[in-house]
């Protein structure tokens, strides 16, 4: 990847310049602006392109005889200038992706020559200016993934070339316009996911006669289920989406759309469909009447219905109970969701007579008891993961590339056959989690080109075998933990070079810190927790090893020496994820949730989610000595900082104050010394603090956060003294925003009328101005506020009768 030479800027008779999708990157150069002659400028997917200063608004000003110009993809992040409407001649324009924010500009009315305006996956808010909407030549028009508002005009001028209109996920409001039917070219309209609302006119629908997409979901839209409407026809429609309307039953125009190839009704109050109601969708591929709770698949044995195109069928979250004929007798099906249903029984061999196409099937979250027999011969994607399945595992067919079963009642050992050639070369995903497996694990097993391999919670034992003996890409995640294993770690892991995740905790493998794993160019999650794992961590010389890191835990080892301050230095992974997309760890992969056991804020926490932002470093319950070094405040992304039950010595580093993100500090049962930092009152998110059982003197900070930490925070430290320990400084008096009653209630700004109601694990305290919800362990400080507000409540009670 390399910028744009500035030497562009001489081609000054140039007419047409595309450097699309050519990974160029860096600031666009000024020089472009030069190129007065240009009628076509694509820059577009080069996405490491920024623009920056005011080279756009040069362009805009010097390349007036333009009538293309794409841009999408890159990095505008600024407000669109009015002056674009100077560029009159402009019939593409393509901004979509760019991080544009602001209004949309009325000068885009300038453009009358305009077709095709893109607008897309911007951060454009505000009401569209009805200028937009007198367009005479425009035919595509997609503002979608803004965060537009406002409704639609009672009256446009223009549009009458539209074939292509995509408005969804925005915040529009209001009713759906009649001019919407008077679009004769309209081919795509694309509303879902606002917050429109009203009657939607199905009478005038039909007129929209070229009409082949149409998406409404997610809106307040109502009408679509009047007995009046079932003689609509739309002979080109070919996807149609209403998931999320709140439609009570299956809506009688749609039985006469006999060119659909895709139906979406999700997520809405169904209760009943038959085999009729689909008789003239002889097209049809994909069906989606997934969360209509509850569904009756009818029987009708009078229809027999076959949809020879269906391919795709989702049922998820319907309670359903069985498999109907509906389903069985569909022999092109080859995607297939019945997760989270209640569907019961044996899948036996005499179920051999359906799906025999299928090629991804769900039966995840049901009842299945036994797993006698695999009808499904071409399957590629098999889920069956909690269920109530017993007995020995039984090896998937030949063709399955994903294999999940976790969360079962499996027993025995891994049966042999599954490490054939044949049977499991192509498994990339596969995960026996959570069942009552035992063994050991065959060395075949870690030798097959696995993409995901989850193990955890059984019963296996023996040593961990080798994974691949030449460096590749496959292996991303492994999970081995909670289970038996002893030995070494084979250092054949180190060729697993696409390692993402690697989880042995709570197992009793004995070895040394594997600094070898430092290498692995894509490892985040490193768990080595309660093992025995002992001897010192060697500082390291590459400043590379372990930098893409976010999530260590060598808690409950044996584990002694200084820490290792080097790797503080290289974990490049928490200094900075602000930047960071906000997702989910394995959120490329549709059917595999990665979730991770942490000790956080004084309890174990199942996460059944990690965000790829979150940050903890927890090396508790060690033997670890010398000082805390100052490098951990270079930490700045870190959520959890554990390093508990040591035999660290000195003083608190003040750079822990750095921490911004900090959420829980325990520096508890370690051999500390002097004054509390101040610094770490700058802590603001700081919920958990344990600086118990160390030899700690002198003032306690206040202020923020630590006028919520009670004296379990800080026992045994017998020197401190102020708030919340008994023992007076002889100057500090108690922080007055809890103490003193009336800075307490206006600081608060509440009426103090509160209600206890028990909730779960804890209670809920009700108040006018909101509510507080406390589960796992109740913060003390805020229950004796509550306590407090209560007896005042009580003494003003009493003094008023």
């Amino acid at each position: 990847m390399s910028p744009i030479a500035s030497q562009f800027g001489k081609l000054t008779s140039l007419t047409h310049l595309n450097i699309s999708e050519s990974g160029f990157k860096g600031k666009i150069p000024l020089a472009i602006s030069y190129l007065s002659k240009l009628l076509s400028l694509d820059l577009s997917d080069n996405h490491g392109l920024i623009f920056e200063g005011h080279v756009f608004e040069n362009i805009v000003k010097n390349l007036t005889q333009l009538r293309h110009l794409h841009l999408s993809n890159i990095d505008m992040s600024s407000e669109l200038p009015d002056s674009v409407g100077n560029l009159r001649s402009l019939e593409i324009l393509d901004l979509g992706g760019g991080n544009l924010k602001g209004p949309i500009p009325a000068s885009l009315g300038n453009l009358t020559q305009l077709e095709h305006l893109d607008l897309s996956h911007n951060n454009f808010d505000g009401p569209i200016p009805c200028s937009v909407f007198n367009f005479t030549q425009l035919q595509f028009l997609d503002l979608s993934k803004n965060k537009l508002v406002g409704s639609f005009p009672s009256k446009v001028s223009g549009l009458s070339q539209l074939s292509i209109l995509r408005l969804h996920h925005n915040f529009l409001s209001g009713r759906v316009p009649s001019w919407f039917f008077t679009l004769p070219s309209l081919v795509e309209l694309m509303l879902n996911s606002n917050k429109l609302n009203g009657n939607f006119e199905l009478t005038k629908l039909s007129e929209l006669s070229k009409l082949e997409v149409l998406s409404l979901s997610d809106n307040v839209l109502s009408s679509f289920t009047s007995a009046s409407n079932s003689n609509y026809s739309l002979p080109c429609l070919v996807s149609l989406q209403l998931s999320s309307c709140n439609i009570s039953e299956f809506p009688n125009f749609v039985r006469n759309l006999e060119g659909l190839n895709f139906l979406n009704l999700s997520y809405n109050r169904i209760h009943v469909i038959e085999a009729d109601m689909f008789l003239k969708f002889k097209g049809l591929q994909v069906l989606d009447l997934s969360h209509n709770i509850p569904l009756s698949v009818g029987n009708n044995s009078e229809v027999d219905l076959v949809l020879p195109w269906l391919s795709d069928l989702c049922l998820s979250s319907c309670n359903i109970t069985e498999l109907s004929n509906f389903l069985t007798t569909q022999e092109s099906l080859m995607f297939l969701d019945l997760s989270n249903n209640n569907i019961q029984g044996r899948i036996t061999e005499q179920e051999n007579n359906w799906g025999s196409n299928l090629v991804n099937l769900d039966l995840s979250n049901n009842l299945l008891t036994a797993l006698e027999y695999y009808p499904w011969k071409s399957i590629e994607l098999l889920d069956l993961g909690s269920n109530l399945i017993e007995g020995p595992l039984l090896a998937p067919p030949p063709s399955t590339m994903a294999f999940l079963i976790s969360n079962n009642r499996l027993n025995g050992e891994i049966p042999s056959s599954i490490c054939n050639p044949e049977s499991s070369y192509l498994i990339l995903y596969l995960d026996l989690s959570y069942n009552n497996l035992s063994g050991a694990i065959s060395k075949c097993l870690g030798l097959r080109y696995h993409s995901i391999l989850d193990l955890q919670m059984n019963k296996f034992y023996g040593n961990i075998p080798d994974f691949w003996v030449e460096r590749n890409y496959g292996l991303q995640i492994l999970n081995l933990n909670n289970n038996d294993f002893d030995g070494s770690l084979p250092k054949s892991l180190a060729n697993c070079l696409g390692l993402e995740v690697l989880n042995l905790a709570n197992n009793k493998v004995n070895d040394t810190f594997p600094h070898w794993l430092g290498d692995l160019p894509r490892l985040k999650v490193l768990v080595l927790r309660s093992n025995y794992f002992h001897g010192q961590i060697a500082h390291s010389a590459n400043e590379s090893h372990f930098s893409t890191l976010q999530i260590l835990d060598l808690s409950h080892n044996r584990f002694s020496g200084f820490l290792p301050t080097t790797y503080f230095r290289n974990f490049k992974g928490m200094m900075n994820l602000a930047s960071v997309p906000m997702e989910y760890i394995g959120a490329d992969r549709s059917y595999y949730i990665y979730s991770l056991a942490l000790t956080m804020k004084g309890v174990e926490f199942m996460l059944e989610r990690v965000l790829t932002i979150f940050a903890a470093i927890d090396m508790s319950s060690n033997r670890f000595e010398g000082t805390i070094p100052e490098t951990v405040g270079n930490l700045i992304s870190l959520k959890v900082l554990n390093l508990s039950h040591n035999h660290l010595t000195g003083h608190i580093p003040s750079s822990l104050g750095n921490l911004a993100q900090l959420e829980s500090l325990d520096l508890s049962c370690n051999k500390l010394v002097g004054e509390i930092p101040s610094e770490l009152t700058d802590l603001n998110f700081l919920e958990v603090l344990n600086l118990s059982e160390n030899q700690l003197v002198g003032l306690i900070p206040q202020g923020k956060q630590f006028n919520t930490f009670l004296n379990d925070s800080y026992v045994g430290n017998t020197e401190l003294c102020g708030f919340p320990v008994s023992k007076s400084c002889g100057h500090s008096d108690p922080p007055s925003a809890i103490f003193e009653e009336e800075e307490f209630d206006s600081a608060f700004g509440l009426d103090w009328k509160f209600v206890m109601m028990g909730y779960g694990c804890g209670l809920v305290f009700g108040f006018s101005a909101g509510y507080i919800m406390m589960t796992i362990r109740k913060p003390k400080w805020l229950v004796w506020m509550i306590q407090q507000a209560g007896n005042r409540v009580l003494r003003r009670f009493k003094k008023n009768r």
